[in-house]
C-alpha cells in the first residue's frame, strides 16, 4: 500500500497515536499528562528565572529538570483520576455528540486553569518562602478565610483570574482546533474494556504511591536546585500525607535507654537536678537562693522579626528605633536562634521549652492539653495568665492549645467593633492589640492580681497594612520594611503609655520574634537565617547586658523564671542561659523546617532527616554558618542530636509533658545546692 502522505505528516502521526492509544480513557489520560508536564516545565523555567540569584547555574540544572520531569509524570497520573472517573461514567453516545465534544473541551479548559493556578500559586509561594509547596501550604489551606483575604489584599486577584481564564480558554480552543478533542472522544468507549483498564490504572497509582516519594531525590550541593526538581502538585500532596512524622520510624534512633541516658547527660547542668535517679526521668528541679520576685511580665511575640532588622545586628538599619533603644537599655540575647519557620513553632518553643520534634508543632497535635507550660508556672503562683492575639485564635489551633494550658484567650472574636480601629485579613493592628494588653493589665492591677500576659502581633505579615500616618513608609506598598517599622512604632507607643501606669515599675517586658523573615538558604538548614532578637527590658528592674553566647528560643522560659528567682520543677529542655553555670556548659540550639531537624553544639551541627538520613558539619558561632561535611567529631554530635530529639519525642508521645503526671512526686523536696 502506498500513500502520498509524508512519513511524518500530521495525519500519519494521528494514525500512529490512534493505534497506540485506542481507548477513550487512555487518550484522555494522555491529554492530562501532556497538560501537566507542559505547565510544570513552564513553571520550573519560571522559578529558574525568578530565583536565578539563589539557584546554581551549573550542570546540576540538568538533574533538576530530569528529576522534575519524572515527578511531573507522577503528578499527572494522580491528576488524571477525576478525568478518568468522569469518562468512566459518562455514556459513550453523549461523548460522541457535539455536546460531548464541548463537555470534553470544557473539562480540558478547567484542568488547564487548575494547573496554571497551581503554577501561579507556586511562584507566589516561592516568592515568600523560597521553596516548593510544603507543610505551610497544607496548613494555610485549612484556614481559607484568613488566607483568601490575605491573598486578595496582597495581589491583584481580579487580573490574575482573568489571565487564568484566558489562558485556559486558549488551551482548550487550541486543543479543539488541532483535533485533539475530537481524537479523544473518537476513542474506543465500549463498556467491557473500561473495567480492566481502570483496574490497571488503579494498580499503577498504587505502585506510584508505595514505590516512589520525594525522599528519592538525590542530594544537591545547592538546596534550591533540589527544590526546583520537585513538582508543586506532587509536593503539596506529599506534604498533606506526611504532616505527622513518627520520629522512631523515620529518623535515626538509639536504643531508648541509651537515648534517655544521653539526654540526661546533656540536661545535667549546674544548678539543676533530676527529681529521681530513674533512667526514664527527665523532669528537673531548679532552685535559687535569692527571694522570689513578684514581678508582672508582659511577653510580646513579634511576627517575622528577623535580627537583621535591628541596628545592633545591621548597623545601616533604621527600621526599629524603639526596639533599638530597648536593646541598649535592657538585656539583649544577640545569638538566639528560633526553632522553626512558623508562628506555632515559636509559640511551642516559648511556651513548652522543648526541641522542635518533626512534623507539626505540638500546638497542632492531639493530646496537647494540660501540659507543663510557662503559663502553668505563673498560674501556680496565683498569676492571671492570658494569651492576647490580634487575630482569630482559631487560626493555627492557638485557641484550643492555650485555653487548655492555663491561659485565658483574648482575641479579635472576643472584642467589640469599637475595640478595633484597623484590621486586615490577619487581625487587628498592633496598636489595637497592645491597647488590649494594657486594658488586661489595668484590670488585673485593679483586682490586686499579678499578671503574665503573652501577646502575639500580626501587622508584620503580608499584606503589611496598618493605619495611615504612623510611619514614613506607606501601608501595603511598603512591604516587609513597612510592616517592621509599624510594629516597632506600635511597641514604642505602648511602652510610652505604660510608663504612666501604676503597675509599670513592677513589670518586666520581654520582646522576642516567633521566627525569622524567610529561612531558606543554599544549604539544607541555614542557621544564620534563624537568628532572632530577644530583649528583656525595664530599666528599673534589669541592667543593660548583651548575652553573646549561642542560645535557643526554648531557653526563654527557664531564663525568665531565673530572672524571677523562681525555684521550680518542670519538663523544660531549655536552660537559664543567664545563670553562672551556663558559661561552663556547652552552648547549643535546635532549628528545624518540619522534616529536617538540626542540633547545634558549640562549633558543630548535625541534621536529622527522614528515611534515617543525616548530615553533619562545622558550625561557626560568629557567622552562624554551617559547613556541610566538615564536622570534627562526627559520631559525637550525631549521637547528641539523636538523643535530644528522640527524648523530646518520647516525652510528648508518652504523656510525660503532662502537668498532671506524677504531680505528687514532682513536688518532692530537693536536696540541691541552690545557686
Amino acid at each position: 500500500m502506498t500513500s502520498d502522505q509524508p512519513p511524518h505528516s500530521p495525519n500519519s502521526l494521528k494514525r500512529f497515536f490512534s493505534k497506540a492509544f485506542p481507548s477513550l480513557l487512555i487518550r484522555g489520560l494522555c491529554v492530562i499528562v501532556l497538560l501537566q508536564i507542559g505547565v510544570a516545565v513552564v513553571t520550573r523555567l519560571g522559578l529558574l528565572l525568578f530565583g536565578h540569584e539563589q539557584i546554581a547555574m551549573d550542570g546540576s540544572l540538568a538533574a533538576s529538570f530530569t528529576w522534575g520531569l519524572w515527578f511531573d509524570l507522577l503528578a499527572a497520573f494522580y491528576a488524571g483520576v477525576v478525568w478518568w472517573l468522569l469518562f468512566m461514567l459518562v455514556p459513550s453516545q453523549f461523548l460522541r455528540s457535539q455536546a460531548g465534544k464541548l463537555f470534553t473541551a470544557l473539562l480540558t479548559g478547567l484542568y488547564s486553569m487548575v494547573f496554571i493556578f497551581i503554577s501561579v500559586a507556586e511562584v507566589l509561594f516561592w516568592d515568600e518562602f523560597q521553596v516548593r509547596f510544603n507543610f505551610i501550604a497544607v496548613d494555610y489551606l485549612v484556614f481559607t478565610q484568613e488566607v483568601i483575604n490575605n491573598i486578595r489584599q496582597s495581589y491583584p486577584m481580579p487580573a490574575i483570574y482573568v489571565g487564568l481564564a484566558a489562558a485556559a480558554a486558549g488551551i482548550a480552543a487550541l486543543c479543539w482546533r488541532l483535533g485533539i478533542i475530537a481524537w479523544v472522544v473518537a476513542g474506543d468507549s465500549r463498556w467491557w474494556p473500561r473495567l480492566p483498564q481502570t483496574l490497571a490504572y488503579a494498580g499503577l497509582l498504587t505502585g506510584i504511591t508505595f514505590g516512589f516519594n520525594q525522599g528519592q531525590l538525590p542530594p544537591f550541593q545547592n538546596e534550591f536546585n533540589r527544590e526546583l526538581a520537585k513538582n508543586g502538585l506532587y509536593s503539596f500532596c506529599a506534604a498533606f500525607w506526611e504532616s505527622e512524622i513518627d520520629f522512631d520510624r523515620f529518623y535515626r534512633t538509639l536504643p531508648l535507654e541509651a537515648a534517655l541516658a544521653r539526654a540526661r547527660h546533656l540536661m545535667r547542668t549546674p544548678g539543676t537536678e533530676f527529681i529521681s535517679d530513674d533512667a526514664h526521668e527527665l523532669h528537673r528541679r531548679t532552685s535559687y537562693a535569692s527571694p522570689e520576685k513578684q514581678w508582672n511580665v508582659i511577653l510580646i511575640t513579634v511576627e517575622s522579626l528577623s535580627a537583621k532588622f535591628l541596628k545592633h545586628f545591621e548597623p545601616k538599619s533604621k527600621l526599629t528605633p524603639y526596639l533599638d533603644r530597648m536593646a541598649r537599655e535592657g538585656i539583649l540575647f544577640e545569638n538566639m536562634l528560633a526553632t522553626g519557620t512558623r508562628t506555632v513553632r515559636g509559640l511551642e518553643a516559648i511556651t513548652l521549652s522543648i526541641p522542635p520534634t518533626p512534623g507539626q508543632s505540638i500546638i497542632w497535635r492531639p493530646q496537647h492539653e494540660r501540659l507543663m507550660t510557662l503559663g502553668s508556672q505563673f498560674r501556680q503562683r496565683g498569676y492571671d495568665t492570658a494569651y492576647v492575639y490580634g487575630g482569630d485564635a482559631m487560626f493555627d489551633n492557638m485557641n484550643a492549645f492555650f485555653s487548655h494550658n492555663d491561659y485565658r484567650v483574648v482575641d479579635r472574636q472576643k472584642k467589640k467593633a469599637t475595640d478595633i480601629t484597623f484590621e486586615n485579613a490577619w487581625g487587628a493592628c498592633d496598636e489595637d492589640l497592645l491597647r488590649w494588653v494594657t486594658e488586661e493589665a489595668d484590670a488585673d492591677h485593679t483586682a490586686g492580681k499579678p499578671f503574665f500576659l503573652h501577646a502575639m502581633t500580626t501587622s508584620n505579615h503580608r499584606p503589611f497594612t496598618f493605619p495611615d500616618g504612623r510611619i514614613d513608609l506607606p501601608s501595603l506598598k511598603g512591604g516587609r520594611k513597612a510592616g517592621v517599622m509599624y510594629t516597632d512604632f506600635a511597641i514604642g507607643q505602648f511602652i510610652a503609655k505604660t510608663k504612666s501606669k501604676p503597675w509599670f515599675a513592677n513589670t518586666l517586658f520581654v520582646i522576642i520574634a516567633d521566627h525569622c523573615d524567610g529561612s531558606a538558604g543554599k544549604v539544607e538548614l541555614d542557621p544564620s537565617k534563624y537568628r532572632i532578637p530577644c530583649i528583656v527590658w525595664n530599666p528599673g528592674l534589669v541592667s543593660p547586658y548583651v548575652m553573646d553566647r549561642l542560645a535557643s528560643q526554648i531557653d526563654l522560659a527557664p531564663t525568665l523564671l531565673g530572672l524571677l528567682s523562681w525555684s521550680h520543677t518542670s519538663s523544660f529542655f531549655g536552660e537559664d542561659v543567664l545563670a553562672p553555670g551556663y558559661a561552663t556548659h556547652p552552648a547549643r540550639a535546635w532549628i528545624s523546617n518540619y522534616q529536617k531537624i538540626a542540633y547545634i553544639q558549640e562549633d558543630q551541627m548535625a541534621i536529622l532527616k527522614p528515611k534515617k538520613l543525616f548530615s553533619v558539619g562545622a558550625f561557626d558561632p560568629q557567622s552562624l554558618i554551617f559547613s556541610h561535611g566538615t564536622a570534627i567529631n562526627h559520631q559525637g554530635i550525631l549521637t547528641e542530636a539523636i538523643a535530644s530529639y528522640q527524648a523530646a519525642s518520647w516525652m510528648f508521645k508518652g504523656g510525660h509533658l503532662s502537668e498532671n503526671e506524677s504531680s505528687a512526686r514532682l513536688q518532692a523536696p530537693s536536696s540541691l545546692d541552690v545557686r
